[in-house]
C-alpha cells in the first residue's frame, strides 16, 4: 500500500482541498473543482511528475473523498504523467494551486523524465 507521507505537502494539501470541496456539495466534487485539478495537472507538471497514483489515492481515501472521484481524480493523473493533454474548461484553463511546486531535488548526474 503506497504511503501518503511519500506525497510533496503542495500535493497532499490539494487532496485536502478536494476533499474538503467535495464535503461542501454531499461528497461530489463539482465540475469547477473538477478543472481546476485538470488545469494544474497541465500548468504545473512538476508537482505531478513522480507522485505515485497510489499515494494520491490513498490521501484522498483517507480524507474521505467517494471512490468514484477518487478514481476520475487519478486517471487524469495517470494520463497527464503518460504525456496526454487534459483540456479543462475555459473558466479554468490558466488554473494552478498554490503553493507552487516544490522546486525540483538538485540530484546531480540524473535526468529528469519529460512529459
Amino acid at each position: 500500500m503506497a504511503h501518503t507521507e511519500d506525497l510533496p505537502p503542495s500535493v497532499a494539501s490539494i487532496a485536502e482541498y478536494l476533499a474538503m470541496m467535495a464535503r461542501g456539495y454531499d461528497n461530489y466534487l463539482k465540475w469547477n473543482e473538477q478543472a481546476k485539478f485538470k488545469a494544474d495537472l497541465m500548468n504545473a507538471r512538476e508537482r505531478w511528475r513522480g507522485v505515485a497514483p497510489e499515494a494520491f489515492a490513498t490521501k484522498l481515501r483517507r480524507e474521505g473523498m467517494r471512490e468514484e472521484d477518487i478514481l476520475e481524480l487519478v486517471d487524469w493523473l495517470k494520463r497527464a504523467q503518460a504525456g496526454r493533454r487534459l483540456i479543462p474548461q475555459r473558466t479554468y484553463r490558466d488554473h494552478t494551486f498554490s503553493p507552487p511546486p516544490e522546486a525540483p531535488s538538485s540530484d546531480l548526474g540524473q535526468t529528469s523524465p519529460v512529459w
